[in-house]
Protein backbone atom coordinates (compact mmCIF):
# COMPACT_ATOMS: atom_id res chain seq x y z
CA UNK A 1 0.00 0.00 0.00
CA UNK A 2 2.81 2.41 0.87
CA UNK A 3 4.62 1.63 -2.36
CA UNK A 4 1.51 2.37 -4.34
CA UNK A 5 1.07 5.70 -2.54
CA UNK A 6 4.70 6.70 -3.26
CA UNK A 7 4.34 5.78 -6.94
CA UNK A 8 1.13 7.81 -7.18
CA UNK A 9 2.84 10.84 -5.63
CA UNK A 10 5.74 10.61 -8.06
CA UNK A 11 3.40 10.39 -11.02
CA UNK A 12 1.45 13.43 -9.81
CA UNK A 13 4.66 15.41 -9.36
CA UNK A 14 5.81 14.48 -12.87
CA UNK A 15 2.48 15.54 -14.33
CA UNK A 16 2.62 18.90 -12.61
CA UNK A 17 6.17 19.43 -13.81
CA UNK A 18 5.17 18.74 -17.45
CA UNK A 19 2.50 21.42 -17.46
CA UNK A 20 3.80 24.83 -18.55
CA UNK A 21 2.59 27.53 -16.19
CA UNK A 22 1.37 30.76 -17.76
CA UNK A 23 4.14 33.40 -17.82
CA UNK A 24 3.44 36.73 -16.21
CA UNK A 25 3.37 39.87 -18.40
CA UNK A 26 6.70 40.98 -16.98
CA UNK A 27 8.36 37.68 -17.93
CA UNK A 28 6.84 37.87 -21.44
CA UNK A 29 8.17 41.43 -21.91
CA UNK A 30 11.64 40.41 -20.74
CA UNK A 31 11.69 37.49 -23.19
CA UNK A 32 10.48 39.70 -26.04
CA UNK A 33 13.03 42.48 -25.42
CA UNK A 34 15.97 40.22 -24.67
CA UNK A 35 17.38 40.22 -28.18
CA UNK A 36 21.05 40.32 -29.04
CA UNK A 37 23.01 43.15 -27.47
CA UNK A 38 25.02 45.64 -29.48
CA UNK A 39 28.75 45.21 -29.34
CA UNK A 40 30.84 47.97 -27.82
CA UNK A 41 32.40 50.37 -30.30
CA UNK A 42 35.28 51.18 -27.98
CA UNK A 43 38.67 49.59 -28.56
CA UNK A 44 40.62 48.24 -25.64
CA UNK A 45 44.31 49.12 -25.94
CA UNK A 46 46.54 46.21 -25.00
CA UNK A 47 50.28 45.90 -24.45
CA UNK A 48 50.61 44.40 -27.92
CA UNK A 49 48.98 47.48 -29.44
CA UNK A 50 51.40 49.73 -27.58
CA UNK A 51 54.40 47.70 -28.77
CA UNK A 52 53.21 47.89 -32.39
CA UNK A 53 52.77 51.67 -32.27
CA UNK A 54 55.42 53.93 -33.77
CA UNK A 55 55.52 56.11 -30.67
CA UNK A 56 54.75 59.44 -32.32
CA UNK A 57 53.17 61.84 -29.88
CA UNK A 58 51.21 64.72 -31.32
CA UNK A 59 50.55 67.71 -29.07
CA UNK A 60 48.00 70.10 -30.42
CA UNK A 61 48.13 73.76 -29.38
CA UNK A 62 45.22 74.85 -27.19
CA UNK A 63 42.31 76.55 -28.89
CA UNK A 64 41.62 80.20 -28.23
CA UNK A 65 39.77 80.75 -24.98
CA UNK A 66 40.66 77.28 -23.76
CA UNK A 67 42.53 77.07 -20.47
CA UNK A 68 45.70 75.03 -20.33
CA UNK A 69 46.22 72.70 -17.42
CA UNK A 70 49.73 71.79 -16.44
CA UNK A 71 49.03 69.46 -13.54
CA UNK A 72 46.58 66.62 -13.40
CA UNK A 73 44.08 66.75 -10.55
CA UNK A 74 45.05 64.72 -7.52
CA UNK A 75 43.16 61.41 -7.40
CA UNK A 76 40.52 61.07 -4.72
CA UNK A 77 41.54 59.01 -1.73
CA UNK A 78 39.37 56.11 -0.70
CA UNK A 79 38.11 55.60 2.81
CA UNK A 80 40.66 52.83 3.44
CA UNK A 81 43.53 55.12 2.42
CA UNK A 82 42.20 57.90 4.66
CA UNK A 83 41.78 55.49 7.55
CA UNK A 84 45.30 54.12 7.03
CA UNK A 85 46.76 57.64 7.02
CA UNK A 86 44.87 58.49 10.22
CA UNK A 87 46.13 55.30 11.86
CA UNK A 88 49.72 56.10 10.87
CA UNK A 89 49.38 59.69 12.10
CA UNK A 90 47.94 58.47 15.39
CA UNK A 91 50.79 55.96 15.81
CA UNK A 92 53.40 58.60 14.99
CA UNK A 93 51.83 61.01 17.50
CA UNK A 94 51.80 58.31 20.18
CA UNK A 95 55.46 57.48 19.59
CA UNK A 96 56.31 61.18 19.73
CA UNK A 97 54.50 61.57 23.09
CA UNK A 98 56.20 58.49 24.57
CA UNK A 99 59.63 59.68 23.43
CA UNK A 100 59.05 63.16 24.83
CA UNK A 101 57.83 61.75 28.17
CA UNK A 102 60.92 59.57 28.41
CA UNK A 103 63.19 62.53 27.67
CA UNK A 104 61.46 64.70 30.30
CA UNK A 105 61.79 61.93 32.88
CA UNK A 106 65.51 61.48 32.18
CA UNK A 107 66.18 65.22 32.36
CA UNK A 108 64.28 65.51 35.65
CA UNK A 109 66.43 62.74 37.12
CA UNK A 110 69.58 64.43 35.81
CA UNK A 111 68.48 67.77 37.30
CA UNK A 112 67.90 66.14 40.72
CA UNK A 113 71.30 64.47 40.54
CA UNK A 114 73.02 67.77 39.70
CA UNK A 115 71.18 69.50 42.54
CA UNK A 116 72.32 66.79 44.95
CA UNK A 117 75.94 67.20 43.85
CA UNK A 118 75.61 70.97 44.30
CA UNK A 119 74.68 70.59 47.96
CA UNK A 120 77.21 67.81 48.52
CA UNK A 121 80.14 69.80 47.10
CA UNK A 122 82.35 71.57 49.65
CA UNK A 123 84.29 73.76 47.21
CA UNK A 124 82.19 76.93 46.71
CA UNK A 125 84.14 77.97 43.59
CA UNK A 126 83.52 74.62 41.81
CA UNK A 127 79.93 74.57 43.02
CA UNK A 128 79.09 78.10 41.87
CA UNK A 129 80.75 77.91 38.47
CA UNK A 130 80.77 74.36 37.14
CA UNK A 131 77.76 72.78 38.82
CA UNK A 132 75.58 75.89 38.44
CA UNK A 133 76.36 76.06 34.72
CA UNK A 134 75.44 72.37 34.28
CA UNK A 135 72.28 72.92 36.33
CA UNK A 136 71.20 75.89 34.18
CA UNK A 137 71.95 74.02 30.96
CA UNK A 138 69.98 70.95 32.10
CA UNK A 139 67.13 73.18 33.32
CA UNK A 140 66.93 74.80 29.86
CA UNK A 141 66.92 71.37 28.18
CA UNK A 142 64.15 70.26 30.55
CA UNK A 143 62.04 73.32 29.71
CA UNK A 144 62.48 72.64 25.98
CA UNK A 145 61.59 68.96 26.48
CA UNK A 146 58.45 69.90 28.42
CA UNK A 147 57.40 72.27 25.64
CA UNK A 148 58.02 69.51 23.09
CA UNK A 149 55.94 67.12 25.22
CA UNK A 150 53.06 69.62 25.36
CA UNK A 151 53.22 70.04 21.56
CA UNK A 152 53.25 66.27 21.07
CA UNK A 153 50.22 65.83 23.31
CA UNK A 154 48.37 68.58 21.45
CA UNK A 155 49.18 66.88 18.13
CA UNK A 156 47.99 63.55 19.52
CA UNK A 157 44.69 65.11 20.63
CA UNK A 158 44.26 66.66 17.20
CA UNK A 159 44.70 63.27 15.48
CA UNK A 160 42.20 61.67 17.87
CA UNK A 161 39.63 64.41 17.17
CA UNK A 162 40.06 64.10 13.39
CA UNK A 163 39.16 60.42 13.56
Amino acid sequence: MKKLFVIAMLCAAAAVAREKPEDSPLVKAAKAGGGPKKKSTKKVITNADVKKSKGNLVVLPPKEGQKTTTAAPEPQKGSLQKQDEQRKASGTASVRVITAEKKVGELEKELRRIEDTYYAENDPNYRDKTITDRFNQTKKQLDDARKELADARDAQKATVKSQ
